[in-house]
Protein backbone atom coordinates (compact mmCIF):
# COMPACT_ATOMS: atom_id res chain seq x y z
CA UNK A 1 0.00 0.00 0.00
CA UNK A 2 1.57 3.33 -0.73
CA UNK A 3 1.44 6.17 1.89
CA UNK A 4 -0.54 9.13 0.83
CA UNK A 5 0.82 12.47 1.03
CA UNK A 6 -0.61 13.84 4.03
CA UNK A 7 -3.02 12.54 6.80
CA UNK A 8 -5.51 14.51 8.66
CA UNK A 9 -6.59 13.98 12.29
CA UNK A 10 -9.61 15.64 13.25
CA UNK A 11 -9.04 17.09 16.66
CA UNK A 12 -9.89 20.24 17.85
CA UNK A 13 -7.47 21.95 15.65
CA UNK A 14 -7.00 19.57 12.49
CA UNK A 15 -3.12 18.24 12.79
CA UNK A 16 -1.79 17.33 8.88
CA UNK A 17 0.65 14.38 9.48
CA UNK A 18 3.42 14.60 6.24
CA UNK A 19 5.04 10.76 6.93
CA UNK A 20 7.60 11.09 4.02
CA UNK A 21 8.42 14.41 5.47
CA UNK A 22 8.60 13.34 9.52
CA UNK A 23 5.94 17.09 9.66
CA UNK A 24 3.58 17.57 11.69
CA UNK A 25 1.24 20.99 11.06
CA UNK A 26 -0.64 21.97 13.73
CA UNK A 27 -2.50 25.94 13.68
CA UNK A 28 -0.07 26.99 10.97
CA UNK A 29 3.17 25.40 13.03
CA UNK A 30 5.46 23.46 11.34
CA UNK A 31 6.30 20.34 14.06
CA UNK A 32 9.47 18.07 13.54
CA UNK A 33 9.08 14.37 14.20
CA UNK A 34 11.85 11.88 14.94
CA UNK A 35 11.62 9.08 12.54
CA UNK A 36 10.46 7.08 15.39
CA UNK A 37 7.87 9.05 16.29
CA UNK A 38 6.44 9.22 12.84
CA UNK A 39 6.51 5.18 12.27
CA UNK A 40 4.44 4.71 15.63
CA UNK A 41 1.85 7.74 14.58
CA UNK A 42 1.99 5.99 10.99
CA UNK A 43 1.49 2.87 12.77
CA UNK A 44 -1.57 3.96 15.02
CA UNK A 45 -3.73 5.15 11.93
CA UNK A 46 -2.99 2.12 10.51
CA UNK A 47 -4.78 0.32 13.04
CA UNK A 48 -6.92 3.13 13.79
CA UNK A 49 -9.72 1.58 16.37
CA UNK A 50 -7.65 -1.36 18.18
CA UNK A 51 -6.64 -1.73 21.15
CA UNK A 52 -2.90 -2.08 20.62
CA UNK A 53 -0.64 -4.11 23.30
CA UNK A 54 2.71 -2.44 24.09
CA UNK A 55 4.13 -5.94 22.86
CA UNK A 56 2.69 -5.53 19.76
CA UNK A 57 3.79 -2.05 19.30
CA UNK A 58 7.15 -2.94 19.79
CA UNK A 59 6.49 -5.19 17.31
CA UNK A 60 4.64 -3.32 14.68
CA UNK A 61 7.79 -0.12 14.97
CA UNK A 62 10.65 -1.40 16.10
CA UNK A 63 9.84 -4.56 14.62
CA UNK A 64 11.61 -6.70 17.48
CA UNK A 65 10.85 -8.25 20.73
CA UNK A 66 13.71 -6.48 23.13
CA UNK A 67 11.72 -3.69 23.53
CA UNK A 68 10.71 -2.87 27.16
CA UNK A 69 6.92 -1.39 27.90
CA UNK A 70 8.47 1.27 29.55
CA UNK A 71 10.31 2.30 26.77
CA UNK A 72 6.68 2.46 24.44
CA UNK A 73 5.43 4.34 27.02
CA UNK A 74 8.09 6.73 26.46
CA UNK A 75 7.50 7.43 23.12
CA UNK A 76 4.30 7.42 23.10
CA UNK A 77 4.30 10.13 26.18
CA UNK A 78 6.63 11.92 23.49
CA UNK A 79 4.43 11.62 20.86
CA UNK A 80 1.35 12.68 22.28
CA UNK A 81 3.34 16.17 23.76
CA UNK A 82 4.04 16.85 19.97
CA UNK A 83 0.34 16.16 19.04
CA UNK A 84 -0.44 18.10 21.49
CA UNK A 85 -2.29 15.92 23.69
CA UNK A 86 -1.04 16.25 27.15
CA UNK A 87 -3.49 16.51 29.70
CA UNK A 88 -5.38 13.68 31.10
CA UNK A 89 -8.27 11.80 29.84
CA UNK A 90 -5.68 11.41 26.59
CA UNK A 91 -8.21 11.78 23.79
CA UNK A 92 -5.94 11.07 20.69
CA UNK A 93 -3.78 8.71 21.93
CA UNK A 94 -5.81 7.04 24.58
CA UNK A 95 -4.52 4.50 27.44
CA UNK A 96 -6.83 1.31 28.14
CA UNK A 97 -6.17 0.26 31.45
CA UNK A 98 -3.82 -3.26 31.17
CA UNK A 99 -4.35 -3.17 28.09
CA UNK A 100 -2.83 -0.90 25.65
CA UNK A 101 -3.67 2.30 24.07
CA UNK A 102 -6.39 3.15 21.47
CA UNK A 103 -6.14 5.94 18.45
CA UNK A 104 -9.67 6.08 17.34
CA UNK A 105 -9.85 9.94 16.00
CA UNK A 106 -11.61 10.46 12.32
CA UNK A 107 -8.86 10.51 9.46
CA UNK A 108 -8.91 11.69 6.25
CA UNK A 109 -6.49 11.49 3.44
CA UNK A 110 -6.53 14.48 1.56
CA UNK A 111 -5.72 14.80 -2.19
CA UNK A 112 -2.67 17.92 -2.42
CA UNK A 113 -0.92 18.48 -5.11
CA UNK A 114 1.51 20.58 -3.06
CA UNK A 115 2.67 20.43 -0.06
CA UNK A 116 3.04 23.48 2.15
CA UNK A 117 6.09 22.19 4.19
CA UNK A 118 10.10 23.55 1.96
CA UNK A 119 11.85 20.65 2.05
CA UNK A 120 14.70 22.68 3.78
CA UNK A 121 12.37 22.76 6.64
CA UNK A 122 13.07 19.29 8.03
CA UNK A 123 16.54 18.82 9.63
CA UNK A 124 15.81 15.60 10.44
CA UNK A 125 14.44 13.87 7.69
CA UNK A 126 16.47 10.86 6.87
CA UNK A 127 17.24 10.51 3.43
CA UNK A 128 17.16 7.55 1.62
CA UNK A 129 20.59 6.49 -0.10
CA UNK A 130 23.05 3.71 -0.19
CA UNK A 131 24.28 2.21 3.25
CA UNK A 132 27.71 4.01 3.56
CA UNK A 133 30.66 1.36 3.44
CA UNK A 134 33.00 4.06 4.72
CA UNK A 135 30.71 4.40 8.13
CA UNK A 136 33.83 4.31 10.22
CA UNK A 137 35.66 7.33 8.13
CA UNK A 138 32.08 9.51 8.71
CA UNK A 139 31.99 8.74 12.32
CA UNK A 140 35.37 9.31 12.62
CA UNK A 141 35.02 12.75 10.69
CA UNK A 142 32.65 14.00 13.55
CA UNK A 143 34.26 12.90 16.34
CA UNK A 144 37.36 14.87 15.19
CA UNK A 145 35.15 17.88 14.28
CA UNK A 146 33.99 17.98 17.63
CA UNK A 147 37.32 16.79 19.46
CA UNK A 148 38.54 20.28 17.86
CA UNK A 149 35.98 22.10 18.78
CA UNK A 150 36.72 21.46 21.98
CA UNK A 151 40.54 20.89 21.46
CA UNK A 152 40.20 25.01 21.50
CA UNK A 153 38.02 25.32 23.99
CA UNK A 154 40.68 24.03 26.35
CA UNK A 155 43.38 26.10 24.74
CA UNK A 156 41.62 29.20 25.86
CA UNK A 157 40.00 29.96 22.71
CA UNK A 158 36.56 31.67 24.00
CA UNK A 159 33.38 32.37 22.02
CA UNK A 160 30.58 34.93 22.09
CA UNK A 161 27.81 33.28 23.64
CA UNK A 162 25.23 36.42 23.36
CA UNK A 163 23.82 34.73 20.38
CA UNK A 164 23.75 31.25 21.23
CA UNK A 165 21.57 32.14 24.91
CA UNK A 166 19.25 33.47 22.62
CA UNK A 167 19.19 31.36 19.39
CA UNK A 168 17.01 28.18 19.47
CA UNK A 169 17.70 27.35 22.94
CA UNK A 170 14.79 29.97 23.57
CA UNK A 171 12.54 27.34 25.35
CA UNK A 172 15.71 26.68 27.76
CA UNK A 173 16.94 29.08 30.33
CA UNK A 174 20.56 28.73 30.95
CA UNK A 175 21.85 29.26 34.80
CA UNK A 176 25.03 30.09 35.81
CA UNK A 177 25.72 28.67 38.89
CA UNK A 178 28.60 30.72 40.96
CA UNK A 179 30.86 29.06 43.31
CA UNK A 180 29.31 28.98 46.96
CA UNK A 181 30.69 31.64 49.65
CA UNK A 182 31.94 30.26 52.97
CA UNK A 183 31.72 31.65 56.19
CA UNK A 184 34.72 29.62 57.38
CA UNK A 185 36.60 27.16 55.03
CA UNK A 186 35.41 24.43 57.26
CA UNK A 187 32.15 24.27 55.33
CA UNK A 188 33.68 23.73 52.33
CA UNK A 189 32.18 19.66 51.85
CA UNK A 190 29.03 20.66 52.85
CA UNK A 191 28.93 23.76 50.15
CA UNK A 192 30.24 21.37 47.97
CA UNK A 193 27.45 18.58 48.15
CA UNK A 194 24.98 21.72 48.27
CA UNK A 195 26.73 22.77 44.74
CA UNK A 196 26.35 19.53 43.43
CA UNK A 197 22.45 19.24 44.31
CA UNK A 198 21.82 22.47 42.63
CA UNK A 199 24.01 21.47 39.69
CA UNK A 200 21.97 18.10 39.37
CA UNK A 201 18.23 19.43 40.39
CA UNK A 202 18.40 21.94 37.64
CA UNK A 203 19.70 19.75 34.80
CA UNK A 204 17.00 17.61 36.04
CA UNK A 205 14.51 20.30 34.40
CA UNK A 206 13.56 20.50 30.82
CA UNK A 207 13.17 23.78 30.57
CA UNK A 208 16.49 24.69 32.37
CA UNK A 209 19.98 24.11 32.12
CA UNK A 210 22.45 24.56 34.48
CA UNK A 211 26.42 25.39 33.62
CA UNK A 212 29.38 26.19 36.15
CA UNK A 213 30.21 29.38 36.04
CA UNK A 214 33.95 29.08 36.86
CA UNK A 215 34.20 27.07 34.07
CA UNK A 216 33.10 30.09 31.48
CA UNK A 217 35.42 32.36 29.51
CA UNK A 218 36.35 35.16 30.45
CA UNK A 219 34.13 36.78 27.21
CA UNK A 220 31.15 34.25 28.10
CA UNK A 221 30.85 35.64 31.60
CA UNK A 222 30.81 39.25 29.85
CA UNK A 223 28.01 38.23 27.67
CA UNK A 224 25.81 37.37 30.78
CA UNK A 225 25.44 41.21 31.06
CA UNK A 226 21.56 40.81 30.24
CA UNK A 227 21.32 37.59 29.40
CA UNK A 228 20.65 33.93 31.95
CA UNK A 229 19.75 33.46 35.05
CA UNK A 230 23.27 33.47 37.57
CA UNK A 231 22.30 32.10 40.91
CA UNK A 232 24.83 33.84 43.73
CA UNK A 233 24.73 31.62 46.93
CA UNK A 234 26.31 32.36 50.29
CA UNK A 235 26.53 29.69 53.22
CA UNK A 236 27.34 29.75 56.73
CA UNK A 237 27.03 27.56 59.87
CA UNK A 238 24.95 28.66 62.69
CA UNK A 239 25.03 26.21 66.02
CA UNK A 240 24.18 22.37 64.54
CA UNK A 241 22.75 24.03 61.47
CA UNK A 242 23.40 25.43 58.03
CA UNK A 243 22.03 28.53 56.63
CA UNK A 244 22.07 28.74 52.79
CA UNK A 245 21.26 31.97 50.78
CA UNK A 246 20.58 32.09 46.58
CA UNK A 247 20.51 34.92 45.14
CA UNK A 248 18.58 34.22 41.71
CA UNK A 249 19.73 37.01 39.64
CA UNK A 250 17.86 37.02 36.85
CA UNK A 251 19.62 39.72 34.15
CA UNK A 252 16.86 39.71 31.40
CA UNK A 253 14.56 40.88 33.94
CA UNK A 254 16.40 42.48 36.72
CA UNK A 255 12.96 43.08 38.62
CA UNK A 256 12.64 39.27 38.71
CA UNK A 257 15.27 38.88 41.04
CA UNK A 258 14.80 36.71 44.22
CA UNK A 259 16.37 35.71 47.02
CA UNK A 260 15.84 32.15 48.69
CA UNK A 261 17.05 30.90 52.15
CA UNK A 262 16.94 27.79 53.65
CA UNK A 263 18.14 26.51 57.66
CA UNK A 264 19.22 22.71 57.00
CA UNK A 265 21.45 20.14 58.89
CA UNK A 266 22.87 17.06 57.50
CA UNK A 267 20.06 15.11 58.66
CA UNK A 268 17.05 16.60 56.21
CA UNK A 269 19.67 17.90 53.96
CA UNK A 270 17.61 16.07 51.10
CA UNK A 271 14.35 17.33 52.00
CA UNK A 272 15.65 21.17 52.56
CA UNK A 273 18.11 21.59 49.55
CA UNK A 274 15.51 20.24 47.17
CA UNK A 275 12.96 22.50 48.22
CA UNK A 276 15.30 25.37 47.88
CA UNK A 277 15.53 23.75 44.09
CA UNK A 278 11.81 23.90 43.88
CA UNK A 279 11.69 27.45 44.57
CA UNK A 280 14.40 28.30 42.11
CA UNK A 281 12.59 26.48 39.71
CA UNK A 282 9.11 27.90 39.99
CA UNK A 283 11.18 31.65 39.88
CA UNK A 284 12.68 31.35 36.95
CA UNK A 285 9.74 29.32 35.06
CA UNK A 286 6.72 27.96 37.18
CA UNK A 287 6.43 24.20 36.80
CA UNK A 288 4.31 22.48 34.26
CA UNK A 289 1.13 20.38 35.01
CA UNK A 290 2.87 17.02 34.98
CA UNK A 291 5.72 18.38 37.42
CA UNK A 292 6.52 16.01 40.24
CA UNK A 293 8.43 16.32 43.29
CA UNK A 294 10.85 13.12 42.00
CA UNK A 295 11.66 16.10 39.42
CA UNK A 296 13.80 18.71 41.93
CA UNK A 297 14.32 15.90 44.84
CA UNK A 298 16.63 12.91 45.38
CA UNK A 299 14.79 9.97 47.24
CA UNK A 300 16.85 7.28 45.87
CA UNK A 301 19.60 7.85 48.30
CA UNK A 302 19.31 8.57 52.26
CA UNK A 303 22.89 8.22 53.16
CA UNK A 304 24.67 12.06 52.70
CA UNK A 305 27.95 10.09 52.45
CA UNK A 306 26.63 8.51 49.98
CA UNK A 307 25.59 11.41 47.96
CA UNK A 308 28.91 13.05 48.30
CA UNK A 309 30.67 10.52 46.26
CA UNK A 310 27.59 10.30 43.64
CA UNK A 311 27.29 14.32 43.24
CA UNK A 312 31.01 14.46 41.91
CA UNK A 313 30.08 11.72 39.71
CA UNK A 314 26.67 13.72 38.30
CA UNK A 315 28.45 16.53 37.65
CA UNK A 316 31.66 14.91 35.86
CA UNK A 317 28.63 12.81 33.68
CA UNK A 318 26.88 16.43 32.40
CA UNK A 319 30.66 17.63 31.60
CA UNK A 320 31.47 14.30 30.03
CA UNK A 321 34.92 14.06 32.02
CA UNK A 322 36.45 10.83 32.36
CA UNK A 323 39.97 10.38 33.58
CA UNK A 324 41.48 9.66 37.01
CA UNK A 325 38.89 12.09 39.01
CA UNK A 326 35.69 9.53 37.40
CA UNK A 327 38.20 6.74 38.24
CA UNK A 328 38.50 7.36 41.66
CA UNK A 329 34.42 8.10 41.79
CA UNK A 330 34.10 4.93 40.25
CA UNK A 331 35.92 2.76 42.58
CA UNK A 332 33.77 4.71 45.38
CA UNK A 333 30.30 3.91 43.45
CA UNK A 334 31.50 0.17 44.01
CA UNK A 335 32.11 -0.15 46.89
CA UNK A 336 28.83 1.97 48.03
CA UNK A 337 26.60 -0.78 45.56
CA UNK A 338 29.07 -4.02 47.00
CA UNK A 339 27.72 -2.66 50.54
CA UNK A 340 24.01 -3.16 49.52
CA UNK A 341 23.06 0.63 49.23
CA UNK A 342 23.10 0.30 45.00
CA UNK A 343 20.70 3.04 43.45
CA UNK A 344 19.44 3.72 39.58
CA UNK A 345 22.31 6.50 40.02
CA UNK A 346 24.92 4.48 41.06
CA UNK A 347 24.36 2.05 38.27
CA UNK A 348 24.05 4.38 35.66
CA UNK A 349 26.96 6.31 36.42
CA UNK A 350 29.38 2.85 37.15
CA UNK A 351 27.76 2.09 33.30
CA UNK A 352 29.52 5.76 32.22
CA UNK A 353 32.73 4.59 33.60
CA UNK A 354 32.47 1.33 32.35
CA UNK A 355 31.87 2.88 28.53
CA UNK A 356 34.91 5.05 29.05
CA UNK A 357 36.83 2.41 30.13
CA UNK A 358 35.59 0.24 26.76
CA UNK A 359 36.53 3.59 24.18
CA UNK A 360 40.24 3.60 26.51
CA UNK A 361 40.98 0.14 26.77
CA UNK A 362 38.46 -1.72 23.82
CA UNK A 363 37.98 -4.50 26.89
CA UNK A 364 34.70 -6.29 25.26
CA UNK A 365 34.23 -6.76 29.26
CA UNK A 366 33.61 -3.80 29.97
CA UNK A 367 31.45 -2.91 26.95
CA UNK A 368 28.91 -5.87 28.28
CA UNK A 369 29.50 -4.23 31.75
CA UNK A 370 28.56 -1.03 30.30
CA UNK A 371 24.70 -2.32 28.75
CA UNK A 372 24.01 -4.58 31.84
CA UNK A 373 24.79 -1.77 34.51
CA UNK A 374 22.66 0.64 32.27
CA UNK A 375 19.74 -1.61 31.77
CA UNK A 376 19.80 -1.59 35.64
CA UNK A 377 19.72 1.91 36.23
CA UNK A 378 16.50 2.12 33.58
CA UNK A 379 14.38 -0.74 35.24
CA UNK A 380 15.01 1.14 38.77
CA UNK A 381 14.30 4.43 37.00
CA UNK A 382 13.24 4.81 33.64
CA UNK A 383 12.23 8.69 33.72
CA UNK A 384 15.85 9.62 34.59
CA UNK A 385 17.85 11.37 32.12
CA UNK A 386 21.30 10.03 33.60
CA UNK A 387 19.75 6.46 33.15
CA UNK A 388 18.62 6.76 29.69
CA UNK A 389 21.56 8.77 28.41
CA UNK A 390 24.02 6.14 30.12
CA UNK A 391 21.73 3.34 28.10
CA UNK A 392 21.97 5.44 25.12
CA UNK A 393 25.77 5.35 25.42
CA UNK A 394 26.40 1.59 26.22
CA UNK A 395 23.73 0.59 23.19
CA UNK A 396 26.36 2.85 20.89
CA UNK A 397 28.82 1.21 21.67
CA UNK A 398 27.34 -1.99 21.52
CA UNK A 399 26.80 -1.16 18.03
CA UNK A 400 22.95 -0.91 18.51
CA UNK A 401 22.18 2.89 17.37
CA UNK A 402 18.60 2.41 16.51
CA UNK A 403 18.20 1.02 19.78
CA UNK A 404 20.29 3.92 21.42
CA UNK A 405 18.21 6.83 19.87
CA UNK A 406 14.65 6.43 21.84
CA UNK A 407 16.68 6.52 25.22
CA UNK A 408 18.66 9.63 23.70
CA UNK A 409 15.77 11.36 22.64
CA UNK A 410 14.00 10.79 25.28
CA UNK A 411 16.59 12.27 27.48
CA UNK A 412 17.07 15.62 25.05
CA UNK A 413 13.74 15.79 25.26
CA UNK A 414 12.80 15.85 28.76
CA UNK A 415 15.90 17.52 30.02
CA UNK A 416 18.02 18.94 27.11
CA UNK A 417 21.92 18.94 28.21
CA UNK A 418 24.99 18.98 25.83
CA UNK A 419 25.58 15.40 26.40
CA UNK A 420 22.50 14.46 25.03
CA UNK A 421 22.60 16.21 21.98
CA UNK A 422 26.14 14.95 21.13
CA UNK A 423 25.14 11.55 21.85
CA UNK A 424 22.00 11.88 19.58
CA UNK A 425 24.04 13.42 16.46
CA UNK A 426 26.28 10.32 17.09
CA UNK A 427 23.29 7.73 16.90
CA UNK A 428 22.19 9.33 13.67
CA UNK A 429 25.64 9.55 12.05
CA UNK A 430 26.00 5.52 12.68
CA UNK A 431 22.03 5.04 11.75
CA UNK A 432 23.03 7.12 8.17
CA UNK A 433 20.79 9.88 9.06
CA UNK A 434 23.15 12.92 8.55
CA UNK A 435 20.52 15.80 8.73
CA UNK A 436 19.84 14.22 11.84
CA UNK A 437 23.11 14.23 12.91
CA UNK A 438 24.24 17.61 11.77
CA UNK A 439 21.27 19.58 13.52
CA UNK A 440 21.63 17.66 17.21
CA UNK A 441 25.57 18.67 16.76
CA UNK A 442 24.49 22.40 16.42
CA UNK A 443 22.48 21.86 19.51
CA UNK A 444 25.03 20.29 21.27
CA UNK A 445 27.27 23.41 20.10
CA UNK A 446 24.50 25.62 20.83
CA UNK A 447 24.03 24.38 24.46
CA UNK A 448 28.34 23.69 25.16
CA UNK A 449 28.82 27.04 27.19
CA UNK A 450 31.61 26.08 29.44
CA UNK A 451 35.77 27.15 29.05
CA UNK A 452 37.23 23.74 29.18
CA UNK A 453 34.58 21.72 27.47
CA UNK A 454 31.91 19.71 27.85
CA UNK A 455 32.56 16.24 26.94
CA UNK A 456 35.86 16.87 26.00
CA UNK A 457 36.96 13.25 27.46
CA UNK A 458 34.32 11.44 25.98
CA UNK A 459 34.79 13.11 22.03
CA UNK A 460 38.48 12.16 22.95
CA UNK A 461 38.58 9.06 23.79
CA UNK A 462 35.86 7.64 21.08
CA UNK A 463 37.82 9.37 18.19
CA UNK A 464 41.16 8.24 19.22
CA UNK A 465 39.48 4.87 19.58
CA UNK A 466 37.02 5.00 16.77
CA UNK A 467 34.77 2.34 18.22
CA UNK A 468 31.44 4.02 17.42
CA UNK A 469 30.88 2.10 14.47
CA UNK A 470 28.60 -0.58 12.63
CA UNK A 471 29.15 -3.86 10.88
CA UNK A 472 29.18 -3.44 6.89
Amino acid sequence: MTRPHCFVLQHDSPISFYPDKNQLMIDGEEIHLEPLQARLLSYFIENRGKVLSPQQIADGVWQRTQVSDNLVRQVISLLRSQLQDKTRPYRIIQTIPKQGYLFDIEVTEPSIKHSPIPEESTPLTRTAKPKNKHMVLAVAAILTVGLIVAWAVQNGDTIDDTTVITAQQSDVVPVYIHDITLDSTSNFEMAESVYNYLFYGLNSAKNLSGYHYSQLSQQSKQSLANHGVELKSWIKKVDSNYVLSVLVQNNHQPNQSQKVEKTFNQDNFFDAIGDVILEIKAIIAPMSPDYEVASHRVTSISNYDDWKVISEGISLFYQGKGGPAFSDIAQQLNAIQQQGRDSYLVSALLSYSESLAYLREHKQEDREQALHSAKQAFELNPRCDIANLTLGLALLINQHPNQAFPYLFYAAESTPSPISFYLLSVADKLADNPKGSQYNYQRYTEMKKEHNGQLFDLIESSQKANLFQTAE
